[in-house]
């Protein structure tokens, strides 16, 4: 674990802010889609870390790959925030959701994190379904965020979600705590 990316504090952190103790974030640079091995690698991580009857959530891009594990069901998305446009994220948003997120790219990690989490309700077939809002400021770093049509997918309407901006990467977090 020597090539972590999320120092402890910020997982703490992650972990306050979703209500969830025992939830667990991994990330490392050798997991990212610049190594033909990441979906290897990242499988084999889960194997070793995933307890019986959790859930997990993976995602890479250029550079990082994230693993997330937690008896409740979750989503991660980790982005290169530059490479997150207007444009593309305007196809799959309203325009209240483009005028009320911090960024392109928050509002792309924090639609593809919920669709994740949805797997253990009525996920929907395309992210432009999906609704985010109620974004709350947190930190220069840090943003939350909320689903806001949960009763859409048959899901929790206790649900929370956390935008992190590390470095070159966009991260969201998401759960449907337990």
């Amino acid at each position: 674990m020597d090539s972590l990316v999320l120092s402890e504090q910020l997982t703490e952190s992650a972990r306050k802010l979703l209500q969830s103790p025992g939830l667990q974030i991994h990330a490392r640079p050798e997991w990212g889609s610049h190594n033909p091995a990441h979906r290897e690698l990242i499988r084999a991580e889960i194997q070793k870390l995933l307890p019986e009857n959790w859930h997990s959530s993976t995602s890479h891009t250029e550079g990082l790959g994230v693993i997330m594990l937690s008896a409740s069901p979750i989503g991660v998305d980790v982005e290169v925030t530059v490479r997150v446009t207007d444009k593309t994220v305007s196809r799959v948003s309203s325009q209240e959701e483009l005028t009320e997120a911090p960024s392109a790219a928050a509002l792309w990690c924090a639609k593809e994190a919920c669709f994740k989490a949805l797997r253990s309700y009525d996920q929907p077939s395309v992210i432009s379904k999906i609704s985010i809002g109620s974004w709350e400021n947190i930190d220069s770093q840090t943003e939350t965020f909320r689903l806001s049509n949960p009763e859409t997918f048959n899901s929790s309407s206790e649900n929370r979600g956390v935008m992190m901006k590390i470095s070159t990467w966009s991260l969201a977090f998401f759960i449907f705590p337990s």
